[in-house]
């Protein structure tokens, strides 16, 4: 009768194993979802719900230079020790039913935690921060000017610190349902 209640005993315990491993397993997937997620980099495609970003290029804009004029319509002169930048990309939304919408800010982050907010934008190359996109839909629109120009991107604005320029990597924060990623920017 010892025997029976010893394989019992280990049927109890591998059974209370498989229970914690796929409860632990099941917690991990729900808690990922909300975690920050790291590692993606310019030109990576990475999904956040239902949209799906791309962040093409992003370069500092002068504002003495011609075609950096339209990327900064009603902006003031940068002051000293300060640049504009600009994060041009892209997003689709992949719900074939649904519109959503993109966040309602962004944000910069360097080295040492300092952030930086986007800028409302005049310019016709702005991305407009909060819209929503329609199902299946894709900004920039489709033969619109920031689709088109040159970048063939919707640009984010920022107005940085210069000394934060040189606390790289600088980071691109987004917000989404699936909790913020931070995109690694090539500045």
């Amino acid at each position: 009768m010892d025997t029976i209640t010893k394989s019992n005993r280990v049927r109890l315990l591998v059974l209370a194993l498989t229970i914690f491993a796929s409860g632990a397993a099941l917690a991990a997937c729900g808690g990922s979802d909300h975690e920050k997620r790291t590692g993606i980099v310019e030109g990576e495609r990475f999904e956040m719900g239902p949209l799906e970003y791309n962040v093409l290029f992003t370069r500092p804009l002068n504002p003495s230079d011609v075609e950096d004029k339209e990327y900064l319509v009603g902006q003031p002169e940068p002051g000293p020790d300060q640049s504009y930048i600009g994060v041009f990309l892209q997003a689709e939304n992949l719900d074939e039913d649904d519109a959503h919408a993109l966040p309602g800010s962004f944000k910069l982050v360097d080295t040492e935690g300092n952030t930086f907010e986007n800028l409302e934008s005049e310019s016709s190359y702005a991305l407009r921060t909060g819209a929503d996109v329609g199902p299946e839909d894709v900004v920039p629109a489709l033969d619109s000017t920031p689709e088109v120009g040159p970048i063939e991107a919707s640009m984010l604005l920022f107005l940085v610190d210069d000394p934060s320029l040189e606390k790289r990597p600088i980071e691109l924060e987004v917000d989404g349902e699936d909790g913020p990623a931070s995109v690694e920017l090539d500045l």
